[in-house]
């Protein structure tokens, strides 16, 4: 027997060393603004944090600091030492959807800051959150915002003091605060307001009977604090900061210089943080702000106001007041431009204010690297590279802007060479304002992407456009000479031409904006009218529309594809951002979280005459990983899904949903974590858990079969997209299962590979992916099973992505137990980036239709344009809408409409059916003798349902020789309550590894005495190859381990075997940790390979694995 001996001297020395270097290492501050808000000269969010990046960087070598506009990159936060945070606040505050990330990332010690508007969170859950991680927060209803001039005479001693004079600034500052009652609160600055301040009526934000005794008592009210907090981390908070202007005040920018680095952990000098010898004026407070001025600005008042010196340039205060003239913007460059690169010649002449510019290209995704090569003006007699030249001001949107480097601080190039002689290194959205001397006329430089974001793994979705300004930057990029000459891209007349359609498709725009704005869900009913989805009032946009979001219903009447008829269903502010909805005869489902509706129209006049809540208190409001869509399955059950911000289903009654298997159906880990997918009755009745741990899985289809399909969007930027068979009761991997730890927690076995990493492939209980998919927003999906587009997308998965701008299929085929698949474009902005589809849906004609968000950006809860949408017909060239009629009246016509590929066609089709009972028995039996498995399939779910003759057909579909009728008869064996291992016994040597998978996962809840032992005869079957069956075995035998490892035992005799040793590894059965020490203790398996079985025994109770683990000892 082998020993593992841990060498403790040299793991002091290499402890020692680490700490070493760690405390080597510069602090990483990260810096988050928010989006405008308040007009010019105030909350001006991202102009304040450059002042503040500029003072730190003044005051010390020893930190990195990074701006970025909006809520960053996983990999920034990873790094950070401290967050600085300052965006406005309650509902619309930045860090409102990341804040269990936040308390992740501080519990390992990270610094927190939030200035003025960021210290305000809702009351409740996110109120308490603020609190603990920073120390207090503004409560509406406690504390309030009067502008006052806060006179603070004494400081206390404190790292964040140091060097600090007290001063006093007129500003908003907030206070009344509510503060934790753990930790250790500081207050920092603090003063008695005035009377004055609560000379505003009772409200929200301007008073309360709580705060008018403490002011009327002369109570000193702090308005700015630090907080050591329990966990050892520091956070500080700061009400001041409405007023751009007060950044120059040189007290107030080093008590916030000295607080940032505090939180990093850096130590403050005695004198505090020097803030570099350059002061702040007027001229550099004008740099970077959000808004243009008014035209009655008056810069010289303004200065005199806040004590503010002038500068140079204020009273023109040129570069704000200046006319944008635009000299040059490129087209969109990508890796798909020829050498990476646009060669530009523009002329300056007269010239003053030179800006260049670098934009996402509306697209939003990250990895826009980029380069300006040897930039040099021109004059007659002269040529001057601008390398030699200072900026004004460089901003960039990810890093810095460098000389000879990019945007990383790292050695620039071009697609792996390094071009030209000098560069300026930035990523979008990028600024560098320039002042060029008289007489220059004319710029050369070449606009090139670098190789550092071309060569990433989110490299493709590289796009920039290079544009030159005079004057003054511009607030947008104008449009790139050569895209669309004779009319503007973004008109709808120009939708078709900007996107690529496969071969064998036409697409044809079937309305758009004015009728529609921003659509998200979608369904067909039986007319072929499509019902739509249409949001305004979504997050930062949430009361653009006063009178609420709407469902409307769409109409062809002239069968060209075009809708010429709109009606709005319902509107209505209970249905802000609907994200789902689903049509069933006279009802509809619309899924607007935190409520699911149910909508009844009883007079057939297409206005409901009933809405009643099916669900309530379901997921998080305004929040797209909340609840989904709706739709009919085979089986005549409801589906759905919610993703992991969906907390809990609740029932009409507020009463939390009890799963049939008994279990709260609630994200917490006892047992289900994340995104679920469910089913249930049409009446919500007899909810099932389908499986768990996914984040987000915008939507789920389900097949004639029975087989069920998703997405599921992986943490933004991590390429880790996937697409998945949904193996009933899998656990999906993306929070660890013992712990709820993220996917980037140190574990046993952890992936090399990130998006392999991000789902914990590696570890016992995790179900594998059918096909990862990426970089995305995986979002609507569906099953075509029509036929009326060509034939490599028949009886195949459609699917919309927004964030790359495409429309796909996923052409599936057996793999082993599972599946495999691969990617077919259907729809592909390639030119038109605003394309975002959203949901797909197939019409009774076999046409697909398809709804777009259409928005420059798409992620991060972005909708930077309310006033667009587009709807999409997808069909061969020249196919006309046509709609039968439908008779579901009779068996035979019912039975035909069941053949449809729609999916409303098919609920009336098979409620009618259902409803007939025996009597339609003559022509389903018709339906399933009929050549294709899936309309045999639909016919079995209805005649397995027929009273008395479930077992029947259970049997003879078992008998059947095609093995996805077995697969349905195994299901719906399940349905109709038989005992799987009784009565789908025959199926455990079926030669189909899939027919066997799906038994074994039926096995799970099989209480039957015989269920141990047609485990282990599947069990016996498996070839130590196939994953899919090895975790189908896993969730078989989860709640009966102990029985199932023993009859396993029995019939095998020899367990260590390949295939043995992943059944030990899978199976929690309280013997396998003995066998487990075991194989850890076999010579001939190389250390390396022993961390598979370590982790597994993680998975056992400590006491068990314990004393597996002592045998691994040396004997005394």
């Amino acid at each position: 027997m082998r020993h593992r001996c841990l060498n403790l001297p040299i793991f002091v020395l290499v402890s020692v060393a680490l700490f070493a270097c760690q405390a080597d290492a510069k602090k990483q501050i990260l810096m988050i603004a928010g989006n405008p808000s308040h007009g010019y000269g105030a909350h001006e969010h991202y102009a304040g944090l450059k002042i503040l990046e500029e003072g730190i960087e003044a005051s010390t070598d020893d930190a990195n600091v990074t701006v970025v506009k909006g809520w960053p990159s996983e990999k920034l936060i990873e790094s950070a030492d401290s967050i600085v945070i300052y965006c406005d606040g309650g509902r619309r505050h930045v860090a409102m959807d990341h804040r269990d990330a936040l308390k992740r990332k501080l519990a390992d010690g990270c610094g927190l800051v939030c200035i003025h508007y960021a210290v305000e969170m809702t009351p409740g859950e996110s109120g308490d959150d603020w609190v603990e991680m920073l120390g207090g927060h503004f409560e509406i209803n406690w504390s309030v915002n009067p502008h006052w001039v806060g006179e603070f005479k004494s400081l206390p001693e404190h790292p964040v003091t140091r060097g600090v004079q007290p001063f006093a600034t007129n500003d908003e500052w907030y206070f009344h605060m509510r503060f934790s009652k753990e930790g250790k609160v500081t207050p920092i600055l603090a003063a008695v307001a005035p009377l004055s301040t609560m000379a505003r009526k009772d409200g929200a934000h301007s008073g309360n009977p709580h705060v008018r005794k403490s002011v009327e008592r002369g109570e000193k009210q702090t308005v700015a604090w630090t907080y050591d907090r329990p966990d050892g981390g520091r956070s500080f908070g700061f009400t001041g900061g409405h007023f751009h202007w007060n950044w120059a005040n040189d007290d107030m920018r080093r008590l916030v210089v000295n607080a940032i680095r505090w939180t990093a952990g850096d130590e403050i000098p005695e004198k505090g943080s020097s803030l570099g010898e350059k002061k702040i004026d007027m001229d550099r407070l004008f740099e970077n702000q959000d808004y243009e001025p008014k035209p009655n600005f008056d810069a010289k008042d303004t200065a005199e106001k806040f004590g503010v010196p002038l500068g140079q340039n204020a009273t023109g205060h040129d570069a704000k007041n200046a006319k944008s003239k635009k000299l040059f913007v490129s087209p969109v460059i990508t890796k798909e431009t020829k050498r990476h690169r646009v060669e530009i010649e523009t002329s300056i002449k007269g010239v003053r204010d030179l800006f260049l510019v670098i934009d996402d290209a509306g697209d939003g995704f990250s990895c826009d690297w980029a380069n300006w090569i040897d930039p040099t003006i021109h004059s007659k007699d002269d040529s001057k590279s601008l390398l030699d030249m200072d900026w004004v001001s460089a901003d960039s949107g990810f890093g810095k802007v460098h000389k000879n480097k990019n945007c990383r601080g790292e050695d620039w190039s071009v697609d792996g060479q390094q071009i030209g002689k000098y560069a300026l290194g930035a990523h979008a959205k990028s600024v560098i304002h320039y002042r060029i001397p008289e007489g220059y006329t004319r710029l050369t430089v070449v606009g090139a992407l670098d190789t550092g974001g071309t060569r990433q793994p989110c490299g493709d979705q590289t796009s920039v456009q290079f544009a030159i300004y005079g004057g003054a930057a511009p607030n947008k990029i104008g449009k790139a000479p050569d895209n669309h000459p004779e009319s503007d891209q973004r008109d709808p007349g120009n939708a078709i031409t900007g996107i690529q359609i496969a071969e064998g498709l036409q697409a044809t725009l079937a309305a758009s904006e004015p009728h529609l704005k921003s659509l998200t869900n979608l369904d067909i009913d039986d007319r072929g009218r499509v019902w739509v989805c249409d949001v305004m009032n979504y997050r930062s946009n949430n009361d653009s529309r006063p009178d609420g979001d709407r469902v409307l219903i769409l109409e062809d009447t002239t069968g060209d594809g075009v809708m010429d008829k709109v009606k709005t269903y319902y509107q209505g502010r209970d249905i802000d951002s609907a994200m789902g909805i689903c049509v069933l005869g006279n009802q509809v489902i619309v899924t607007a979280t935190p409520t699911v509706w149910r909508f009844t129209d009883t007079n057939g006049d297409d206005i409901p005459d009933k809405k009643e809540a099916m669900f309530t208190e379901t997921g998080q409001p305004q929040h797209d990983h909340s609840a989904h869509s709706f739709l009919f399955g085979p089986d005549g059950k409801l589906y759905w899904n919610f993703g992991n911000t969906g907390k809990q289903v609740k029932d009409s009654k507020g009463e939390t949903v009890i799963d049939i298997h008994g279990r709260p159906v609630v994200d917490d880990g006892k047992p289900l974590y994340g995104g679920m997918p469910f089913r249930c009755d049409m009446d919500g009745s007899n909810f099932e858990v389908l499986a768990h741990n996914f984040r987000n899985n915008w939507e789920t289809t389900v097949d004639s079969f029975g087989t069920l399909w998703q997405s599921d969007n992986d943490d933004d930027g991590n390429r880790g997209t996937r697409i998945n068979f949904v193996m009933e009761h899998g656990n999906y991997g993306y929070r660890d299962e013992l712990t709820g730890a993220g996917w980037r927690d140190s574990r046993i076995t952890m992936e090399d590979e990130i998006p392999l990493r991000h789902w914990h492939l590696n570890d016992p209980g995790v179900v594998p992916n059918m096909l990862q998919t990426g970089a995305g927003s995986p979002s609507g999906i569906c099953m075509y099973e029509g036929r009326l587009l060509p034939k490599r997308f028949w009886d195949q998965i459609i699917h919309c992505d927004p964030g790359p701008n495409v429309v796909r299929a996923y052409p599936a085929k057996p793999d082993g137990a599972g599946y495999s698949a691969s990617i077919d474009p259907l729809m592909t902005g390639t030119v038109d980036k605003w394309f975002r589809p959203a949901d797909v849906c197939v019409a009774p004609d076999g046409s697909l239709f398809v709804t777009d968000w259409y928005d420059p950006g798409v992620g991060g809860h972005r909708q930077e344009d309310i006033h667009r949408g587009r709807l999409f017909r997808l069909a061969p060239p020249g196919a006309k809408y046509t709609i039968p009629i439908f008779d579901y009246s009779t068996a035979g016509g019912a039975v035909a409409a069941l053949r449809n590929p729609n999916l409303s066609v098919r609920y009336k089709a098979w409620t009618a059916l259902h409803q007939m009972g025996s009597a339609a028995e003559p022509e389903l039996l018709k339906l399933w003798q009929d050549q294709n498995p899936r309309m045999r399939a639909r016919a079995l779910w209805l005649l397995g349902k027929i009273d008395g003759r479930g077992e029947h057909y259970v049997q003879t579909a078992l008998a059947d020789a095609n093995s996805d009728i077995r697969i349905t008869a195994i299901r719906l064996a399940k349905h109709l309550g038989m005992t799987p291992s009784v009565a789908c016994r025959s199926a455990a040597s079926d030669s189909s590894p899939a027919v066997r998978r799906e038994l074994a996962v039926a096995l799970r809840f099989d209480n039957s005495q015989t269920m141990p032992a047609v485990w282990a005869e599947l069990a016996e079957a498996y070839d130590g190859k196939d994953r899919w069956y090895l975790e189908a075995l896993g969730i078989a035998s989860d709640l009966r381990a102990a029985e199932c490892y023993d009859a396993w035992l029995s019939r095998t005799g020899n367990w260590d075997t390949v295939a043995g040793r992943d059944i030990v590894w899978r199976v929690r059965a309280p013997q396998a940790a003995d066998a487990l020490v075991a194989i850890i203790a076999d010579p001939k398996l190389k250390i390396e390979d022993t961390n598979r079985y370590f982790r597994s025994l993680e998975y056992h109770e400590p006491s068990i694995r314990t004393e597996a683990l002592k045998k691994l000892l040396p004997q005394n």
